[in-house]
């Protein structure tokens, strides 16, 4: 992994901002999810617009040229068009080559999976170098009137590069990827309900819903599948990779919610502080939020090289997805348009960050 970068639109939507047309509390959204806010794209934001700057970012802190990508893959659980792909536009929009540029689906697991595909495909020779990138405008794939569902879910993109053995960056050295579509029926998809034009509610609740359809989840199934599968893809990792959980640096999970990550540091018996997190601030950004989460710790330097990170996911099929990497130098980016307005928010609008040797 040559490169790790993120990209999240400038609207901050607060849990008090919700309570003015949804009913329910601040105080009800933190202690079910430790959700505090979430980003949300405006009605001007596509989902290339995100895709698109991840990996410009990306492209920026590595110094790669688009023209040296040939292998474009994408990932969303909240696709604006049946076809062309998303990643086809962006091959497009950056002017990558004419290589293979396809999206995946494997709901919030598909950055991951992204990765093993990177890998397999630089393995056997049929890619030097591939972009990866999941984007996220979940805003449109919820009911804002289902508070069980609307509160949950934020908007971004993550974007990784990979590269070669002969590349500097940080070593994949396991992979775990899986599914059991036995429990598909547990959280999925149902038709949008009619979006009344005249209501009060904000702009950005009113956006056409992603392919006309509105998220559905049975909340207790998904809870017990994510927590268990959480725990054995750490440990399933560990294994692969010859160390116990000891020697893992930091865990950066998927961020469905603070009680999933705390429900699975408490049966691996590991502490908090070893997960990263950010959903407090970013909600469940799917298939974005393992590269949100990583360009984030690394950009604040909690990962030295030599270390291990454990990246895990699961999500809708469902899947499941994890990456040990040995950290090693590489660049970092996180294109953050609201941390510019705000000095608490943790940097200015761009970090760009690459590890010493």
């Amino acid at each position: 992994m040559v490169a790790v970068a993120s990209a999240l639109p400038a609207l901050r939507i607060s849990n008090a901002d919700v309570e003015t047309f949804l009913d329910t509390s601040d105080e009800w959204i933190a202690s079910r999810t430790g959700i505090r806010e979430r980003r949300i794209a405006g009605p001007e934001v596509s989902l290339l617009d995100l895709a698109a700057r991840a990996a410009r970012a990306a492209l920026g802190a590595a110094g790669w040229e688009a023209a040296e990508i040939d292998t474009v893959i994408c990932s969303s659980s909240s696709p604006d068009e049946t076809f062309p792909s998303l990643a086809c536009r962006l091959q497009a929009e950056l002017g990558c080559p004419h290589g293979p540029a396809f999206d995946i689906q494997a709901a919030c697991s598909g950055a991951l999976y992204g990765l093993g595909l990177a890998q397999s495909l630089i393995q056997t020779g049929l890619s030097r170098r591939v972009l990866i990138v999941s984007a996220e405008v979940f805003s449109r794939l919820v009911d804002w009137s289902d508070r069980s569902t609307a509160v949950l879910f934020g908007d971004g993109a993550g974007a990784f590069l990979v590269g070669g053995p002969d590349e500097e960056g940080s070593q994949i050295i396991a992979i775990d990827l899986g599914a059991d579509g036995s429990g598909a029926h547990t959280l999925g998809t149902l038709p949008a309900p009619e979006i009344d034009l005249a209501d009060r509610r904000p702009p950005y609740t009113r956006s056409a819903r992603a392919l006309g359809r509105v998220v559905s989840m049975n909340g207790r199934e998904v809870f017990r599948f994510s927590t268990r599968i959480l725990e054995q893809l750490v440990l399933r990792l560990a294994e692969s990779a010859g160390v116990g959980l000891e020697g893992i640096r930091l865990v950066v999970p998927h961020q469905a919610n603070s009680r999933i990550l705390a429900t699975a540091a408490g049966r691996l018996g590991l502490p908090m502080d070893r997960f990263a997190s950010n959903v407090e601030r970013l909600g469940n950004t799917s298939s974005a939020s393992v590269p949100l989460a990583l360009a984030e710790v690394a950009a604040k330097g909690e990962l030295e090289n030599g270390d291990l990170a454990c990246l895990v996911a699961f999500g809708a099929g469902l899947t499941w997805g994890g990456v040990m990497l040995r950290w090693g130098p590489t660049a970092v980016a996180v294109d953050d348009p609201a941390a510019e307005s705000d000095p608490g928010s943790g940097g200015p609008d761009m970090v760009r960050e690459e590890a010493e040797e």
